[in-house]
């Protein structure tokens, strides 16, 4: 770094610090430590203006291996150029104008780079041996060595001190890690568990100057051999393999070999890429016996043995797997069949299961072969082991169609359906079909793949003709089948369909009317066109399709009260039928009365007014109140509430009269009035029982005062 890139990030730190610090005189540098040869440099800023000095040790820098700029009045920067141990120490920046002196200290400290010089950085150790690794560390001022594994200190009390409690025991759970007076790692009885990379820290005393050596151990140990499982037995056949794993432990990873048995077929065999899996494909009888399992490395060997126990199941090979043999004549074929223990062998038809009986040992005769032979026969060899299935194809000619019918079909064709051929053991490929007219003497034909029914076209319409057919097979034609003569028809349109009106049906403004087709003229019926119009003057005909499967003609959205036309027609290959003609009506729908606002508004008005009437028939039974008692009181006088209010008088045996509900002694009964009592024309009495809900009424002349009571 040159002297002014040093002071340019010097003055930007400088910057930063002055917007943080309060201080009045600052020294700035990059670090505090710094490496034998290496330079650095001071910048001292103070607040105003004044002279700045540097010092060294309290005495004033040598400027010959110093180097001292004044930036200006404020500023001042120490140039320090290879450095040597013996320039550290603390360098004192003195500033001083008008208002006196001040000092700023700052401590340099110089060192020389931790060196592991030839340390080795690799160990091998054998296991349970007593391992010591050195970590020999130079540098000045004095080096401290710390030895870390995973991270974690390692004391020289044979504990590790980890960053988290109880993971020490990984590290030196039997006490057995030391560190030596020399700072070497001793480890006691060192296991696998000890391998791995240990750091060795090299650290300036009380500085943050600190350089590592990763050191890696490695423990040796020979070799072992497991075999999982000792023995095993497996069935002998082509899709049957056996694997046998050969666990093998040690350091370094040792070498696998393999010994087997010598009747064994090696091309059969496949190793893994470290070969501790042998597996053995397709096996045999020849592959039982011994196989030993080798493991070597620069320690030693080791060795394991596995026993293969194989059990042979049968295994079929014929002589031949098809024959194809001239109906008449006789075939053969022979099954070779192996194993053990031996197998027995039967002969079975695949295709109808049948067990053959003309079976001499292995071989399988067939005599005066015919096409119902023809097919896959199975040999089928079993012993304790299991059971093996080899098929064998008999080929001969495929047999006389049988169980067919012919009849006329569109367009001047003939149909040949439900077709039974013999396919004599190879599946039909093609049919021949041949027709002649009874005046002719050659016979036509054309070839077409299997099908149902099978069709002859082409032929003139209205003409008698001959017609047989024969199947072929992969190797074979069969025999012709038997003539049959044929009448042939002309292509025509379909006929008119039939609409069932008397089974309509009808839902608001829509219809829905059945639909028949009962001949579609040799081909299926594509669609129907649907016509339809009202009984309006210049309306138009609406037309729609519908699926030639369809069972019903439906029309929505039809107007109500009104006549219809329809028309219907079928429509097939060659074209389209007559119409099927129909009309019918949509009748008006039948309206339902309605109440209207006025009706509804009379019946509320109905049930509030009943209600009201059952409420005041009620008051005046009970409490001679209501505008009821008010109306009789008017027209009959006082006589009825009178009489009433006299018997309650007479029951009440103690002398008390109750008034709406409350029992009252006799002496608390309101006096009435004098005869003529009334003040201001109105009686003064108030009970319920005397008074209508509207005024009070004046007192009958001939009104009786005890009664009114």
């Amino acid at each position: 770094m040159t002297a002014s890139m040093m002071m340019l990030r010097l003055c930007g730190l400088l910057l930063i610090c002055s917007t943080v610090i309060d201080a009045k005189l600052d020294i700035i540098s990059s670090d505090p430590d710094v490496r034998v040869g290496s330079d650095t440099l001071l910048l001292c800023k103070a607040d105003s203006e004044g002279e700045i000095s540097w010092l060294k040790g309290g005495e004033d820098v040598d400027e010959d291996r110093y180097v001292v700029e004044k930036i200006d009045e404020s500023s001042s920067k120490l140039i320090l150029k290879n450095f040597e141990l013996d320039d550290a120490g603390i360098y004192t920046c003195v500033f001083e104008n008008d208002h006196g002196t001040k000092k700023m200290n700052y401590q340099i400290y110089v060192y020389q780079t931790p060196d592991f010089g030839n340390t080795p950085a690799y160990h091998e150790f054998l296991v349970n041996q007593t391992a010591t690794i050195p970590c020999v560390v130079s540098g000045k001022p004095v080096v401290e060595i710390h030895w870390f594994r995973n991270d974690r200190i390692v004391n020289d009390d044979g504990r590790g001190d980890g960053h988290a409690a109880g993971s020490s025991a990984l590290l030196c759970g039997r006490g057995h890690l030391r560190i030596l007076p020399d700072k070497s790692l001793h480890i006691l009885r060192i296991q696998q568990e000890d391998g791995g990379t240990y750091t060795c820290e090299g650290r300036i005393k009380g500085r943050p100057i600190i350089r590592e050596l990763q050191i890696s151990v490695v423990v040796n140990e020979p070799p072992t051999v497991l075999i999982h499982q000792e023995r095993k037995s497996v069935f002998a056949g082509p899709n049957s393999t056996v694997s046998i794993a050969c666990l093998v432990n040690g350091v370094p990873r040792p070498n696998i070999s393999w010994i087997l048995p010598s009747t064994s077929d090696e091309s059969r065999h496949k190793y893994n890429s470290d070969k501790s899996e042998l597996t053995i494909s397709a096996v045999t009888r020849s592959d039982f016996g011994d196989y030993v399992c080798t493991a070597t490395n620069k320690i030693g060997e080791n060795t394991a043995t596995f026993i293969l126990d194989v059990s042979e199941r049968p295994t079929v090979v014929l002589d031949q797997p098809k024959l194809v043999v001239i109906p008449g004549e006789t075939g053969s074929v022979i099954c070779n069949a192996t194993g053990h223990p031996t197998p027995t062998i039967q002969w079975v038809k695949k295709t109808n299961k049948e067990k053959m009986t003309n079976v001499e040992d292995s071989e399988l005769i067939l005599e005066n072969v015919i096409p119902s032979d023809g097919g896959l026969y199975s040999c089928i060899a079993s012993n304790t082991a299991g059971t093996t299935t080899e098929d064998f194809q008999l080929i001969t000619w495929p047999g006389t169609p049988a169980k067919f019918s012919v009849a006329p079909g569109p367009s001047s064709s003939v149909l040949i359906q439900s077709a039974s051929v013999q396919d004599g053991g190879s599946s039909i490929t093609q049919y021949i079909l041949q027709w002649k007219k009874p005046s002719e003497d050659t016979w036509s034909q054309s070839i077409v793949k299997p099908t149902n029914p099978l069709v002859i076209t082409g032929l003139e319409p209205y003409t008698e003709y001959f017609i047989r057919f024969a199947a072929k097979n992969s190797h074979f034609q069969g025999t012709f089948s038997t003539e049959h003569k044929i009448f042939t028809q002309s292509q025509r349109e379909p006929d008119s369909p039939i609409l069932s009106l008397s089974e309509k049906k009808l839902d608001k403004n829509s219809v829905y009317i059945p639909i028949k087709q009962l001949r579609d003229g040799g081909f299926p019926i594509l669609h129907y066109v649907v016509r339809y119009k009202g009984n309006k003057e210049n309306e138009e005909w609406t037309e729609k399709e519908i699926p030639g499967n369809s069972s019903k003609i439906q029309l929505n959205n039809l107007e109500y009260d009104a006549n219809y036309q329809m028309e219907v027609y079928a429509v097939n290959h060659n074209g389209s039928s007559n119409a099927a003609k129909i009309n019918f009506t949509v009748p008006q729908p039948v309206s339902q009365p309605a109440l209207g606002k006025g009706g509804v508004v009379g019946i509320v008005m109905f049930i509030f007014l009943l209600l009201m009437v059952s409420i005041d028939a009620f008051c005046c039974y009970t409490n001679h109140c209501g505008m009821l008692n008010f109306l009789a009181r008017k027209l009959f006088g006082h006589k009825v509430s009178e009489s009433k209010g006299m018997d309650e008088e007479a029951n009440n045996s103690t002398g008390d009269v109750k008034l709406n509900g409350l029992t009252l002694s006799r002496g608390s009964i309101p006096k009435l009035q004098s005869p003529s009592g009334a003040v201001n024309g109105l009686h003064s009495e108030v009970t319920c029982d005397k008074a209508p809900l509207t005024k009070f009424e004046k007192k009958p002349e001939s009104g009786d005062p005890a009664a009114e009571a």
